[in-house]
């Protein structure tokens, strides 16, 4: 039986979420990159890279990229959007990568944390980032804030989208977040399940500092706001690879 991530991330993902585009890409790093030193031409790999929209927003400013997914449907379309630009694609287990002593920044964007039910294979996330880090490297690792969602958690919700009829049902259980989405078309039927484990702000900065990283800044959204625990949609990390 194959993971949840393993079936979602297909062709109805790109549809569903195609309002995740590169402008919203920008608003997302625009702030947070004034806070990481790099210079042109520096190596940059973006882990669970999807279609690709950081990808080609780092490219533009003029850095090295390299970006790395699981799903061959969302790097299909991350080459195709890329024709203007040269950056590398592979296909890869995140906790697999073999990378050492590689890139001057590696980016972990949007909630592409927490899909495996042990904190062990989690924390590889941070483990290989740190690995895949030249000595002075940068890791920036943005994910959700679990009291945030609990408290602003949307039920239930249904939208209509070029001809689909998506219901998208959400519910905490057991220290994850899982999200139900449903997708009418014509006569079919297709549903999909998204679910990712909590982490509190301790827990990460715990995961972070055991795999090496020294903690620079910690946002709690993307306009570089300082974290609030009740308040803050998102948990927004800077760390530092010391040489």
């Amino acid at each position: 039986m194959r993971e949840w991530y393993e079936e979602s991330f297909q062709e109805d993902y790109l549809r569903i979420y195609d309002h995740r585009d590169e402008q919203k890409a920008a608003r997302e790093l625009e702030a947070l990159m004034s806070y990481i030193p790099l210079q042109k031409k520096m190596t940059v790999l973006d882990l669970c890279c999807g279609h690709g929209r950081h990808c080609r927003w780092l490219a533009r400013k003029d850095f090295d990229v390299t970006g790395v997914d699981l799903s061959a449907v969302l790097l299909k379309k991350a080459i195709d959007l890329t024709s203007d630009l040269s950056i590398k694609y592979m296909r890869a287990d995140v906790r697999n990568i073999q990378f050492r002593n590689e890139y001057d920044a590696v980016f972990n964007l949007f909630t592409s944390f927490g899909y495996f039910p042990d904190d062990e294979e989690n924390e590889l996330v941070f483990k290989n980032a740190y690995q895949a880090l030249k000595p002075g490297g940068w890791f920036l690792f943005d994910y959700l804030n679990p009291e945030y969602v609990t408290k602003n958690l949307v039920a239930v919700d249904e939208s209509n989208k070029d001809g689909l009829r998506i219901r998208q049902q959400r519910k905490i259980e057991n220290g994850f977040v899982a999200k139900t989405i449903t997708i009418y078309e014509n006569e079919s039927k297709r549903e999909y399940l998204e679910r990712v484990k909590l982490y509190s702000s301790e827990e990460l900065k715990s995961m972070l500092e055991s795999s090496g990283f020294t903690i620079q800044s910690h946002f709690g959204d993307y306009d570089a706001s300082p974290y609030q625990t009740a308040t803050s949609p998102r948990q927004i990390f800077i760390c530092h690879k010391e040489k």
